[in-house]
């Protein structure tokens, strides 16, 4: 069996961008990193969450739902970190709070 080398994957959103997973090298496609179905629900309905609701020339509609998305995030990274295989790591890059006052 050949050596995979560990995966380092950030979470982060992006416009349009439905799997919000990217590596080293790029964006990540559906199903890497292999994940739960129910996990896999999670990330996707974050990333939607950011796709509806966050806006390029305003950011988001309240400090609250900015709040509540970054507290998402940390979430899921938490989660994510317990389920990827030993070596591999997750990172978050959450650049879209600073859009709204006070974060």
């Amino acid at each position: 069996m050949p050596f995979d080398e560990p995966m380092h994957y950030r979470l982060m959103n992006e416009y349009g961008v439905l799997w919000p997973f990217w590596a080293d090298d790029g964006k990540c496609g559906p199903g890497q990193p292999d994940l739960p179905p129910r996990v896999e629900a999670a990330v996707r309905a974050w990333a939607a969450n950011f796709n509806d609701r966050y806006s390029w020339e305003s950011g988001w509609p309240t400090e609250g739902e900015a709040r509540e998305h970054a507290s998402q995030a940390q979430r899921l990274v938490e989660i994510l970190a317990g389920l990827l295989p030993e070596g591999d790591s997750i990172e978050l890059d959450l650049w879209e709070t600073d859009r709204r006052k006070g974060l």
